[in-house]
């Protein structure tokens, strides 16, 4: 689902790129680091990948050896494009991804599923393109915080994206992802993940 004109406006400003950068992805490397995982070199997915932002500091985080980025909105690809991060950036739908299956080493996500309408399939397509033994490495709103959100700040955000935690995990293991590790980013609201792909065969 495109964000609307409110989220437009808060997604890409001077705030959400320090925030993003400076406690978000943070909490991101911590979970890879207290995991002793390396992604140096890694061929990575950002997936959702807004205005780009994010892939500029994939890109100088773990100088991955193939980065490939993907937004609904064709106006964010066009944002994401100004970066000199050297990513394959395109306009994708998470629901129906248009790459090949088991390529990425890791895929990263920065609080994108909450938007999508029928989030269980989208794990699924981020199941199918990860690698055996890859990595899912993301944050997330759960449903209290999304209506919030939706209810108070006019975001565009569909009552089908909002899960409890309860029924985030079991989604998660029923795809095919174990649970690594997971860390608060606020209160119990936001919180960063770290999955790894099993094989449900």
């Amino acid at each position: 689902m495109e964000l609307n004109f409110l989220e437009m406006v808060a997604m890409n400003n001077p705030l959400r790129k320090f925030l993003l950068k400076h406690i978000e992805f943070r909490r991101l490397e911590n979970l890879l680091q207290r995991q002793g995982l390396d992604l140096q070199g890694a061929v990575i997915l950002d997936a959702a990948c807004g205005s780009g932002y994010s892939s500029q500091l994939l890109r100088d985080r773990f100088a991955p050896s193939r980065l490939v980025s993907f937004d609904l909105m064709p106006e964010q690809i066009r944002l994401s494009r100004a970066y000199p991060h050297q990513s394959l950036s395109f306009v994708g739908n998470v629901l129906s991804l248009s790459l090949k299956p088991n390529q990425f080493d890791a895929i990263f996500g920065f609080g994108f599923l909450h938007h999508v309408l029928d989030w269980k399939q989208a794990l699924r397509e981020l199941h199918a393109v990860l690698k055996d033994d890859g990595y899912f490495v993301f944050e997330e709103p759960n449903g209290a915080s999304s209506e919030f959100f939706r209810k108070y700040i006019r975001f565009g955000i569909p009552k089908e994206g909002q899960f409890t935690w309860p029924e985030f995990l079991q989604a998660m293991e029923q795809t095919g992802f174990r649970l690594v590790d997971s860390q608060k980013i606020f209160l119990d609201c936001f919180q960063s993940f770290l999955f790894q792909k099993f094989s449900l065969s």
